[in-house]
């Protein structure tokens, strides 16, 4: 099921594990704020902030144990908000989310999955790889993102922040790229991007 109600949300929180999924590379504010929200909104569910092992269309990614080091420097401390490091533990040759779920039903067997993506990203469900028996077997939680009409949950909408743009500004550096980092990517992340790239 595909929910874009909040009050839905509100019904047997406890047992309810949401996860959210991606690359996070690198993770920008519009991750945090995803994180967030969600706590927000459903304070009593246990939430997994889960990077993704290896990229499902062969994309090239930061090392998973440094997107793993950003995401517990900017989440860390926020109560329900677990940063899993789940997809190490599969190692998929290519990341599913399918099989993502089927594990955390075995280590929860009692809970109730959600799967939460941004408005951007249902047009493209049908793609997904056993999207079918994924559905069967999570709900999906919809938030608006600007530029985006796919029905979701009547909140404000997420900035609508490209990681592929965040990444040049990182290569580039110029003047207008540094206010816009300062701007879209948290400190720590940007410093840990730094001690990466010195390495």
């Amino acid at each position: 099921m595909i929910i874009t109600n909040l009050e839905l949300l509100t019904e047997a929180q406890e047992k309810r594990l949401v996860l959210y999924g991606g690359s996070f590379n690198p993770p920008h504010i519009s991750h945090v704020l995803f994180s967030v929200m969600l706590h927000c909104i459903m304070p009593q569910a246990r939430i997994l902030v889960a990077p993704t092992w290896r990229h499902a269309f062969d994309k090239t990614l930061l090392p998973f144990e440094w997107r793993l080091r950003m995401l517990h420097a900017v989440l860390d401390g926020f109560p329900n908000i677990e940063i899993s490091a789940i997809e190490r533990e599969l190692q998929q040759p290519k990341s599913y989310t399918v099989n993502v779920v089927k594990a955390l039903q075995r280590k929860w067997p009692d809970h109730r999955i959600c799967v939460a993506v941004g408005a951007d990203i249902v047009p493209t469900l049908s793609q997904w790889y056993g999207i079918d028996e994924l559905m069967s077997l999570a709900d999906f939680v919809v938030f608006p993102r600007q530029g985006f009409e796919a029905e979701a949950l009547a909140l404000a909408p997420l900035p609508q922040i490209s990681s592929t743009d965040i990444r040049l500004a990182l290569q580039r550096r110029g003047p207008k790229d540094v206010v816009f980092l300062r701007t879209y990517l948290p400190t720590k992340v940007l410093e840990l991007y730094d001690a990466f790239t010195a390495l």
